[in-house]
């Protein structure tokens, strides 16, 4: 018994960390600790130019796409809603994470031509699995984000040299994201600068999206 019990008291101390930062994020997810922290004037529909934050409910799904991802990869699948579980959904991504030959570890993120078809499946569903590069956008290595382990989770940074043609309206612009867990905790910050210099876009137009952990994904 006395073995049991410091057995149990050393699992509490050190719980069994995820193994790859991939499965660090599987779950669900939302920012509404954020949300109800946040003055009434940032709550407000998005903007370009303007400062905003809405409410996100993530989840974040392993899926196994064999196209994509080889055996030592791990491909993530996730999909945010807007105001709750159900809402309707704003993001539909698939990250995939790569070590690399040389010990270091990045993530290519692609978005889908066609998400509705993915919108209600579950993540076991045959169609993840038939995915192959023709049905993703991707922007190449140049935009591969490395991938950093710190003490309780990771981060990961889009490079400058990450620069797009939009595929909707044509658009030259520069990518540049942020992505960093820590524990529990998940922030997520986006934005598109054009040739310009003016911003194409900004996600979320106020501070980056910071997401509490909720439980497993359903």
């Amino acid at each position: 018994m006395l073995a049991l019990a410091a057995l149990t008291s050393c699992a509490a101390l050190n719980p069994v960390e995820p193994a790859t930062p991939g499965a660090a994020l599987i779950g669900s997810w939302d920012n509404l600790a954020q949300m109800a922290a946040a003055p009434d004037d940032l709550k407000r529909q998005p903007t370009i130019g303007g400062a905003w934050l809405d409410a996100q409910y993530a989840t974040f799904h392993a899926v196994h796409t064999p196209a994509l991802a080889g055996p030592h990869e791990q491909s993530i699948y996730l999909v945010w809603r807007k105001d709750g579980p159900y809402g309707p959904i704003s993001r539909q991504r698939l990250w995939v994470f790569r070590p690399q030959k040389d010990g270091g570890l990045i993530m290519d993120f692609y978005a889908f031509k066609t998400p509705e078809i993915l919108a209600n499946l579950s993540p076991t569903a045959p169609a993840f699995g038939a995915l192959t590069p023709e049905d993703l956008i991707s922007y190449g290595p140049a935009c591969s984000l490395p991938v950093i382990r710190t003490t309780r989770g990771w981060t990961a940074s889009i490079p400058p040299s990450c620069t797009i043609t939009a595929t909707r309206s044509g658009r030259r612009m520069t990518l540049s994201a942020t992505l960093t867990l820590t524990g529990g905790t998940f922030s997520y910050e986006e934005k598109g600068v054009l040739e310009s210099g003016d911003l194409a876009f900004k996600v979320p137009g106020g501070p980056a999206y910071v997401f509490n952990r909720k439980g497993p994904a359903s």
